[in-house]
């Protein structure tokens, strides 16, 4: 490989791969996290286009990212009218259909998904169901997923069931990674570093920089997780 073409396919592998980051960024969780029909297409999509650009001759890149871009933000279009058009968004991502109703499997819908029982079967075993009798309703959501709701002689017994009333838990504060103190979140605990260095001493620690990870848990309880001996002692040498 010559000079030219290595320093040509660096730039434009690296113009691609920050874009991506930009543009999936801009786009949000959903193109992840929620895996409609749809939005596995737009990601196949975005992903090809991207590719053609890293692969693509110098004079014609600048026409690639153009498709590049227009694509993003068509898709970015379209997810902004579906959130605001529910029959739009049935037309595009459909909608959840239910497959079991009160034990019965139903073929129709079953048929009209091509969706078969082999699917079915192996998408109940991974919620813990071994048979379709002991299912009130399962719906295939439009992400692929199947919900289940069992019948109540199936479901697990819980403490609301035998009037055991316990409170909420509340959502896990950070108060250290990595051997560093987040500050704004102690602030929010109304906490200060001395009310933590003594927690810490409390638990034989004597510097934050020994602390792996440190959190106020769910039951508002603090958990403290130090480094072991030889992360420790690697992190100390790599400062000196």
């Amino acid at each position: 490989m010559e000079w030219q073409e290595f320093f040509r396919d660096t730039w434009q592998t690296s113009l691609v791969f920050v874009s991506l980051l930009v543009f999936t960024r801009f786009l949000g969780k959903t193109q992840v996290g929620q895996l409609t029909f749809y939005e596995y297409v737009s990601g196949i999509t975005i992903g090809s286009l991207a590719a053609t650009i890293a692969g693509s001759e110098a004079d014609k890149v600048w026409n690639h990212y153009y498709d590049l871009i227009l694509f993003v933000v068509l898709t970015y279009v379209v997810s902004v009218i579906t959130i605001k058009s529910r029959p739009l968004r049935k037309l595009i991502e459909g909608s959840p259909t239910i497959v079991i109703e009160n034990g019965q499997i139903i073929e129709e819908n079953m048929h009209g998904l091509r969706y078969d029982i082999d699917e079915l079967n192996g998408q109940l075993r991974q919620q813990g169901v071994l048979d379709p009798t002991e299912v009130q309703y399962a719906i295939l959501e439009t992400s692929g997923e199947l919900s289940v709701i069992k019948k109540a002689d199936y479901q697990t017994m819980t403490k609301s069931d035998f009037n055991i009333h316990l409170s909420d838990p509340s959502f896990p504060v950070e108060l250290i990674m990595d051997g560093v103190i987040i500050e704004r979140n102690l602030d929010y605990q109304n906490h200060s570093k001395a009310w933590l260095e003594q927690q810490l001493a409390d638990r034989g620690i004597h510097d934050v920089s020994e602390v792996t990870y440190a959190v106020i848990d769910s039951k508002g309880q603090l958990f403290v997780n130090p480094k072991t001996q030889s992360n420790y002692t690697s992190d100390k040498r790599s400062h000196e």
